[in-house]
């Protein structure tokens, strides 16, 4: 017997602050990390133009923040 296998790729899905940037034109983006922060920003698509403020660091929860807001030219 043979199985059917589907040949479709699985479509990558986009995390939900990039589909927030996206739509409203700014995110505020929080980790535990500035290295983490710069993972999430890395998967910004590259034809996006942004702008992006100072990190800063809650003292009580120990997250980072840094704020993205979209460049229209």
């Amino acid at each position: 017997m043979s199985k059917k296998m589907n040949s479709q790729p699985k479509a990558e899905k986009q995390p939900a602050y990039i589909a927030e940037l996206l739509a409203n034109g700014t995110v505020v983006l929080q980790a535990k990390s500035r290295e983490e922060l710069s993972e999430m920003i890395d998967g910004i698509p590259a034809e996006c133009k942004y702008g992006a403020g100072a990190i800063g660091k809650n003292r009580e929860s120990g997250l980072f923040t840094l704020r993205l807001d979209i460049i229209n030219e």
